[in-house]
């Protein structure tokens, strides 16, 4: 466990300073499970020098949304490890033509999609809507709405295919590893810590009480207490377990907690960045889409694919965003629940101390009423003062390392003005050419 800790404490320097921003080719290995996927090696293409570095190819998009195998098993101390995900999303520069085209048919395949308006009593709201999500981009079980009807043949079809469905995957990864570490810190952590803590305290009490009987008093007198060295030594254990609770909550899972959003939002801001930016260079694309080209049929076709892959970046923008809220949601919602249920076994571990302490200790009710007044306050007390004012918001270490200002999201990419510019354009033209048709015509 020191091994563990020093580890931890090691790491979380640098990782913290750079956002998590590289992970081993061993460590992705074990992230993915330490096992080769059932596909060909082929299946997802090289990305670019960063990606490379972060995951194996062997380990890539459908190694880490496999059932069962997420890249969230390298743990520090208690606490689950979310790597860096590789970006698994075209560049910019690969889009031409033919990938528009591709994009183009996803378009038509998103405008065409139904949207479900039943059968949705069964399920939490945000179930529902993660469903509309992965019902449009896939998931490991579903094919994608969008999917061509065709398998894909080259490697930029094959990528075009996964890079959607990943984004689902890590969405699904982050929230459970995130969910994970929560649980882990106020179901395991701080009950079995404070629970554990509390045992010496009591037992010294009890063999204080027994021997207090034994003697012909009625109850303990407190003052005898404080000179007994083992209620100071049973004392001292109880602020231990205190300082380690603390101690687990602000450095060990806070540390892990930032460390996974940092790396999450490192993957989210580079994935709406290309999304983006191939969005602004599809519009250029269909405005010039005449220029160098003489065929009415093959100018308006290229407008017309780029044009719609200018649509679907919007729409994928916007897709990704509400899948993003909808996770965030999803934590601080079990984190809440965490937290209450934190606290109910915390007054269950008490009341059965104060039951079995009635049944079995043999106490005088004098001695029961000072057990009962030290139980509450340390399981009631303490415990609603640690889980609520002192880790009053553990959603709030994810939320606030998203770093949303950064991002190219839907509202300020600029997508209105790109439509208006476009309409303006044509239509001047229009209006120019037919003018000019009407000037020669009176002519």
């Amino acid at each position: 466990m020191l091994k563990a800790l020093l580890r931890m404490m090691g790491r979380g320097g640098r990782s913290a300073a750079i956002g998590g921003r590289r992970v081993t080719g061993a460590t992705a290995t074990r992230a993915a499970g330490g096992v080769h996927p059932a596909h060909e090696a082929d299946t997802l293409p090289d990305d670019d020098a960063d990606g490379a570095e972060l995951v194996p190819d062997h380990t890539g998009a459908f190694a880490e949304i496999a059932a069962g195998k997420h890249s969230d098993d390298e743990r520090t101390l208690f606490f689950k490890a979310f790597p860096r995900p590789r970006i698994l999303s075209l560049k910019p520069r690969d889009v031409d033509l033919d990938v528009a085209r591709l994009y183009a048919d996803k378009a038509r395949r998103f405008f065409a999609f139904p949207i479900n308006l039943t059968n949705q009593n069964s399920v939490f709201y945000e179930e529902s809507e993660a469903d509309y999500i992965e019902g449009i981009y896939g998931n490991n079980d579903r094919t994608p709405g969008v999917a061509s009807d065709t398998a894909p043949k080259s490697g930029t079809e094959r990528q075009i295919a996964a890079e959607d469905r990943y984004f689902v995957g890590t969405l699904t990864r982050m929230r459970r590893t995130t969910n994970h570490n929560t649980a882990v810190m106020f179901l395991r952590v701080i009950p079995l810590a404070l629970t554990l803590s509390f045992l010496p305290l009591l037992l010294v009490f009890i063999r204080s009480a027994t021997a207090a009987e034994a003697s012909g008093a009625q109850s303990i007198a407190l003052s005898s207490l404080a000179d007994d060295p083992l209620v100071i030594a049973s004392l001292a254990v109880l602020a231990v377990g205190f300082a380690a609770t603390v101690f687990s909550y602000f450095v060990s899972y806070k540390n892990q907690q930032i460390r996974n959003t940092l790396n999450f939002n490192g993957y989210i801001e580079t994935r709406l960045n290309r999304i983006n930016t191939i969005r602004a260079e599809a519009l250029k694309e269909a405005q010039n889409a005449e220029k160098d080209r003489t065929n009415e049929t093959e100018t308006i076709a290229a407008a017309v694919n780029w044009t719609l892959c200018f649509h679907w970046m919007i729409w994928r923008t916007f897709l990704n965003e509400h899948g993003i809220r909808n996770i965030l949601f999803q934590i601080r919602r079990n984190s809440d629940l965490y937290k209450w249920g934190s606290f109910a076994l915390l007054l269950a571990a008490g009341g059965v101390i104060l039951l079995l302490s009635w049944m079995f200790a043999g106490l005088t009710p004098g001695d029961f009423l000072w057990l009962t007044a030290g139980v509450a306050a340390w399981f009631a007390g303490m415990a609603w003062l640690l889980i609520f004012p002192v880790f009053a918001d553990p959603a709030g270490l994810v939320e606030g390392r998203f770093y949303s200002g950064e991002w190219l999201r839907f509202h300020n990419s600029g997508i209105d003005k790109g439509i208006e510019d476009q309409i303006r354009r044509d239509k001047r033209e229009i209006l120019l050419y037919r003018n000019r048709f009407k000037s020669d015509a009176g002519m």
